[in-house]
């Protein structure tokens, strides 16, 4: 690995992948935005992830007791508690302390400076082509102070294409939120009755999630003539998103240890993301057909079952049943309670 890099883009996956460089000897200009208009200072802030986050910290030389904040063998789906293998963190600790010692370069990388340009932008994909039929799910995230609130499991509701969220941080800290295709989050947030009347907000931020997959956010590699440099792409920036259940942390993280790993092969760096990440596209394709109304067939079954495998539980094929019911209803308000205590969703 010789030649100048910078990453563009310090997140989440931009500041862990400059770490992971730097335990290689690599020197990296790191890139980035300052988020003054949220509390925490980033954006997005999400605060979950799926328990390989941890193998993640320890390949870089981090020790998970210090970022994460709390594991959850239990989610309430829908009003029903489900096995599963969640935690949260804290993620502005964890950025500040990859980002520790280093200076952010802030504004566009410049033209003609650099050997490669790691595109960590994000949903923006800054410096990757645009995708064709790019799907951009509209979210928005709070989090709140609130007393009363059973703070032993996440809550998650579906609705309108996509869901709400309930993920505890402390005692009386909250991670609250929403994301939709159909409707607007604010709304789908409301209709959930998560954000409890004596909720008092810490910080507020919105965005978008990439629910594309890395199957159709190709290339990952270009060459760029104008920054005389080749582009590679990386965590959500190429797709790497869970299109149902919207989680990037982990697999972001993921992708950043591959792009390491296959440094001199762009080839065999596509070839390892399409295949680590082959169950996203089959996510992406069960919401198309969600959403063009159109018929599932037993791999979609099996698809949202893995969904479910992949945070720690062990969903029957009748449970996935009632994930897609509960994912297609008009809006979470509309769920029918008695249906809902039994395991089941109404339209």
């Amino acid at each position: 690995m010789t030649g100048r890099i910078a990453v563009a883009g310090a997140g989440m996956v931009g500041s862990y992948l400059c770490r992971l460089l730097e335990g290689k000897g690599i020197e990296v200009d790191l890139y980035g935005e300052r988020h003054t208009h949220t509390a925490c200072g980033i954006n997005p802030c999400a605060w979950g992830a799926t328990r390989e986050f941890r193998n993640h910290l320890k390949a870089a030389q981090l020790d998970p007791a210090d970022y994460v904040l709390r594991d959850f063998d239990i989610v309430n789906f829908e009003g029903v508690d489900m096995k599963a293998s969640l935690l949260t963190f804290d993620k502005p600790k964890l950025i500040h302390d990859m980002q520790a010692g280093r200076q952010i370069a802030e504004g566009p990388v410049p033209a003609q400076r650099y050997e490669r340009v790691i595109d960590a932008t994000g949903v923006k994909r800054a410096y990757l082509p645009q995708i064709k039929d790019d799907l951009l799910v509209p979210c928005i995230q709070h989090r709140v102070r609130a007393e009363g609130v059973d703070k032993s499991k996440v809550v998650i509701q579906y609705g309108n294409l996509g869901y709400a969220w309930r993920f505890p941080l402390s005692d009386n800290e909250f991670h609250i939120g929403a994301g939709s295709l159909l409707a607007v989050p604010s709304q789908t947030l409301r209709d959930s009755g998560l954000l409890e009347g004596n909720a008092r907000t810490i910080c507020t931020c919105a965005g978008k999630v990439r629910s594309t997959a890395p199957k159709w956010s190709q290339p990952f590699v270009t060459t760029d003539e104008t920054l005389g440099c080749d582009i590679w792409g990386v965590g959500e920036s190429i797709g790497v998103v869970a299109p149902i259940a919207g989680e990037g942390v982990a697999p972001g993280m993921g992708s950043a240890r591959i792009l390491v790993e296959s440094w001199d092969n762009p080839k065999a760096y596509t070839s390892r993301i399409l295949r680590e990440f082959s169950w996203m596209m089959g996510e992406r394709r069960v919401i198309g057909k969600v959403a063009s109304n159109k018929r599932l067939h037993l791999g979609d079954w099996l698809t949202l079952r893995g969904t479910g495998l992949r945070m720690g539980s062990s969903v029957t094929v009748a449970e996935t049943r009632e994930i897609l019911k509960c994912l297609t209803k008009p809006q979470a308000s509309n769920r029918n309670e008695t249906a809902s205590a039994q395991g089941g969703c109404t339209r």
